[in-house]
């Protein structure tokens, strides 16, 4: 394999010049993807520390109606003079963003109760025009605020969640537009509540799978889809139903009785669907992927279970990857490695989830022989960025090549990332770029169409 040699002229380059590109252009402010970048510090600092943050949302509820009596000019000044009051009520005390549309978040260290959410929250409201002068107009605005406390046991994606949750529910009431939650919503995720009700939500087939396309970096074919596993709880959000990532629920699906059942499920939904794709796309070799959960390959049932669902679809063993994360099963992989191998031997892929992050050392290679190699999102979102992101993904592609492992690069979303993965002579890719994770029923109804996108993206 050739692979690109990294030149004394390449190291010395430390940044891409774009430094504007993850500030927003009318207000100034820092946009979504810095926002994201201070949830997830925020959240590694509560789970050494216990300290904990306020997570606030500001809309302009009204925007919709100034834009379209008054002009998107007018929406514009609006929304400059809104980002002008929350600078000066955040000051320092904070980190405030322009998130989305008519929306500013504002993540505030240091916080521990209710109160001060609710007292932080009223500042930031009493700091906020209540009207704007443009010209000739007087234009009124109207605002709703909601503020979320941290939990260290939610992701950045539920956290978000929870406050787009709590500012829709600001933003239904007529007057005094504020909620401010503690734990409402991160309480019910909590392994011993969520135990009695996985459960009820497993014998109602409230669990579902979500798919996202796997691409050839060489050809643009689509070759694989990865299988996700999405919990739609219908009481889990403050107006009902709720999509819940595996995240929120997986510390208790570990301990629950239901962990062996619901894993043959998802290998079975998982080798159909793929069994049927690979028939309306004629591609004999496509293969689906699928998390594993260290208590179930601890299963003595682990193994048959695996073959079982293979054999019922009809599918070759060569056409099913099942992920191993590094993170929670590398500490005990010398317990799993044997059941494993008995599948490897039988022609299951077995790949590596989150190499080069925590536990995912390549001490794990040197240990166990694994088929693929995935490399996380927070590794390929700063190709082009920073150059040392570049260093470091291109030398464990080819650590990875060079004991005979294929690499995916998980998180993929632009171009720019695309020909560094290119250049370091990635295998496979997934990402936004080629679609975000669907229902099975949309994926076999796009099917074509996904496969179509995915070659012109990487044209």
């Amino acid at each position: 394999m050739v692979f690109r040699r990294t030149t004394d002229e390449d190291r010395s380059a430390s940044v891409s010049p774009d430094a504007l590109e993850h500030t927003d252009g009318l207000t100034g402010l820092p946009d979504r993807w810095q926002l994201e970048e201070w949830i997830s510090h925020q959240l590694v600092r509560n789970r050494r520390t216990g300290d904990r943050f306020g997570m606030y949302l500001v809309s302009v509820s009204n925007l919709t109606e100034i834009n379209s009596g008054y002009g998107s000019a007018v929406g514009d000044e609006v929304l400059q003079a809104v980002a002008e009051a929350l600078t000066g009520a955040v000051g320092s005390r904070g980190q405030l963003a322009r998130y989305l549309g008519s929306e500013f978040a504002i993540v505030w260290p240091g916080i521990f109760g209710a109160e001060e959410m609710e007292r932080i929250a009223e500042t930031l409201t009493s700091a906020l025009p209540q009207q704007v002068t443009f010209e000739a107009f007087v234009v009124p605005v109207e605002v709703a605020v909601s503020g979320v406390l941290s939990d260290p046991d939610l992701s950045e994606r539920l956290l978000l969640v929870d406050s787009e949750a709590a500012l829709a529910e600001a933003r239904s009431k007529k007057a005094d537009r504020l909620v401010v939650r503690d734990e409402t919503y991160g309480a019910r995720r909590k392994p011993d509540v969520l135990a009695v009700r996985l459960q009820r939500a497993f014998d109602n087939n409230e669990f579902q799978l979500y798919y996202q396309p796997i691409v050839s970096m060489t050809s643009g074919t689509v070759v694989g889809f990865e299988a996700v596993l999405r919990w739609l709880s219908p009481d889990a959000g403050p107006n009902g139903a709720e999509l819940i990532a595996p995240g929120a629920f997986l510390d208790a699906l570990r301990a629950s009785p239901i962990v062996v059942p619901m894993h043959a499920w998802v290998l079975r939904q998982c080798t159909r669907h793929t069994s049927n794709w690979s028939r309306k796309l004629n591609t004999p070799s496509l293969f689906g992927s699928t998390n594993l959960d260290a208590s179930f390959v601890r299963d003595e049932r682990f193994v048959n279970v695996v073959l079982d669902a293979i054999h019922e679809t009809n599918l070759r063993p060569t056409q099913v990857l099942l992920d191993v994360n590094s993170n929670s099963a590398g500490p005990q992989l010398n317990l799993l490695w044997p059941s494993l191998q008995q599948l490897k031997a039988e022609g299951v892929g077995i790949a590596l989830e989150d190499f080069g992050l925590g536990f995912g050392s390549p001490d794990l290679l040197r240990r166990c022989r694994f088929d693929v190699i995935r490399l996380p999102r927070v590794l390929v979102k700063g190709l082009g960025l920073a150059e040392e992101d570049r260093v470091i993904v291109t030398s464990l592609i080819r650590m990875a090549h060079d004991l005979g492992c294929y690499v995916i690069a998980e998180g993929v979303e632009n171009q720019q990332q695309v020909r560094i993965l290119r250049e370091a002579d990635c295998d496979l890719a997934q990402g936004f770029l080629f679609g975000k994770p669907a229902p099975d029923t949309q994926i076999t109804r796009d099917l074509e169409l996904i496969a179509k996108q995915a070659k012109i993206a990487l044209d």
